[in-house]
C-alpha cells in the first residue's frame, strides 16, 4: 500500500497528476479524502492547473458520501469544507460544514458528540473563521462536561480540545493564533497540565511579539532558535516598511531569548530599508518597538514624528521612564518636558523622580 507520506511528498514536490493517480492506494478512505483536498490546495497555492481543482472536491465528496460511519462522514465533510472555504468557495464551504454540524446530532454519546464538534471547529479555524470556531469549540466543551460520565473521561475530552486549538493555532498567522493559543492555555492552566500550558504560553508571548509577520513558518523557526531562517522568511515575504517591522519584531524576540545578536538585526533592518514611506500607524508601532529594544536614539526620532498627540505623548513617556532605569536623569527629564499632554507630562515628571528615590 502507498503511504500518506509518499503522496505528500509528491504533493509537496508539485507531481499532482502522479499523486492523484496513486491516492486509491491509500487504504483509509478518510486519508484519500484528505489527500485529495491537500493536491486541490497545493494547486490552488500554486497556481497549477486549476481546472482539475472541480474534479478533485468532486472525488473527494463521493468518497465522503459513500462512508456509513457518521463519525467519518462528519470528519470528511469538514475537512472539505475547510479546503473550499481556503480556495475561496465560501458558500459551498458553510453549506458542507453545516451539514456535518447537522450530522453531530445523530451522535448519542456526548464525550463522541463534542469530540467531533471540536474537530469541526478545528476545520472552520482553518477555514479562517476565528470566531465560528471559537462558539463551536464552546459548544463542544459545554457537550463534553454535561455528560453524566466520570471526570476522568471529562478531562481526557477537554484535553483534546486544547490540543485541537494549539494545533489549529500553529497554523494559522499570529492574529487568528493568539484567540485559539489563549483558549488552549486557560484549559492547559486549568486543568493543571502545567508543562502544556508552559509551551501554549511560550507560543503566545511568540505570537504577540512578532504579530505583524507572525507566518506560522515563521513563528516556528523562531521557536526552534533559527533566528536567521526566520529573517530569510521574512526576507521573501515581506519588503519595504513591513519587512523593517517584521525584522524588529525578530530582533525584540531575540532580545528576550537573550541573544546578543539582537542590536545587529536591528541595524542591518535600517539598513535594508530604502526610501520608506512611513503611515502613522508605522510609526507608532516601530517608536514602540524600538524603545523595547532600547535603541532610544532611533525611539526617539519616530516618536517625535507621531502626529497624533496623546500617542506621542505615550510614545515619549516609555522612552523618558526606558532612560530614568538607566539613571540618565537628565535626559529623560528632557523628553519628559517635551510630552505635549500635560497629564502625561506630570505623571511621567513623577515617575521619573519616583526611580531616582529607588536608585
Amino acid at each position: 500500500m502507498m503511504a500518506k507520506e509518499e503522496i505528500e511528498l509528491l504533493i509537496e514536490k508539485g507531481y499532482y497528476e502522479e499523486a492523484l493517480s496513486r491516492i486509491h492506494e491509500l487504504e483509509d478512505p478518510l486519508d484519500r479524502i484528505e489527500a485529495l483536498t491537500e493536491v486541490a490546495l497545493a494547486i490552488h497555492l500554486s497556481d497549477g492547473p486549476q481546472e482539475w481543482i472541480p474534479d478533485i472536491v468532486e472525488d473527494a465528496m463521493y468518497i465522503a458520501k459513500k462512508l456509513k460511519d457518521p463519525t467519518d462522514r462528519i470528519v470528511a465533510y469538514s475537512t472539505i469544507a475547510s479546503s473550499l472555504s481556503i480556495m475561496g468557495y465560501e458558500e459551498d464551504a458553510m453549506n458542507l460544514f453545516t451539514r456535518a454540524i447537522d450530522e453531530t446530532e445523530s451522535v448519542r454519546d456526548p464525550i463522541e458528540r463534542g469530540a467531533l464538534l471540536s474537530e469541526l471547529a478545528y476545520h472552520l479555524a482553518l477555514a479562517g473563521h476565528t470566531e465560528s470556531a471559537i462558539e463551536l469549540f464552546d459548544v463542544a466543551f459545554d457537550t463534553i462536561m454535561g455528560a453524566e460520565v466520570s471526570y476522568s473521561l471529562k478531562v481526557d475530552g477537554i484535553i483534546r480540545i486544547g490540543n485541537l486549538l494549539e494545533k489549529a493555532g500553529d497554523r494559522l498567522p499570529a492574529d487568528g493564533a493568539l484567540p485559539l493559543y489563549r483558549m488552549a492555555f486557560d484549559i492547559f492552566d486549568k486543568l493543571h497540565v502545567n508543562q502544556r500550558a508552559a509551551v501554549v504560553e511560550k507560543k503566545i508571548e511568540l505570537a504577540e511579539t512578532v504579530y505583524d509577520v507572525g507566518l506560522p513558518s515563521i513563528r516556528q523557526a523562531l521557536l526552534e532558535g533559527r533566528y536567521h531562517y526566520a529573517l530569510a522568511l521574512i526576507g521573501r515575504n515581506y519588503t519595504g516598511v513591513s519587512r523593517l517591522i517584521g525584522e524588529l519584531e525578530v530582533a525584540l524576540w531575540m532580545k528576550r531569548m537573550n541573544s546578543l545578536e539582537y542590536p545587529d538585526v536591528v541595524d542591518r533592518a535600517f539598513e535594508g530599508c530604502r526610501n520608506p514611506r512611513f503611515t502613522e500607524e508605522n510609526v507608532q508601532k516601530i517608536a514602540a518597538l524600538l524603545t523595547e529594544l532600547g535603541s532610544l536614539k532611533r525611539a526617539l526620532e519616530f516618536a517625535r514624528a507621531i502626529k497624533d498627540v496623546r500617542k506621542r505623548s505615550d510614545a515619549l513617556r516609555a522612552i523618558a521612564l526606558k532612560l530614568a532605569e538607566r539613571k540618565e536623569f537628565d535626559e529623560a527629564r528632557e523628553i519628559a518636558g517635551a510630552i505635549p499632554d500635560p497629564e502625561v507630562k506630570a505623571e511621567t515628571i513623577m515617575e521619573i523622580g519616583a526611580i531616582g528615590e529607588e536608585r
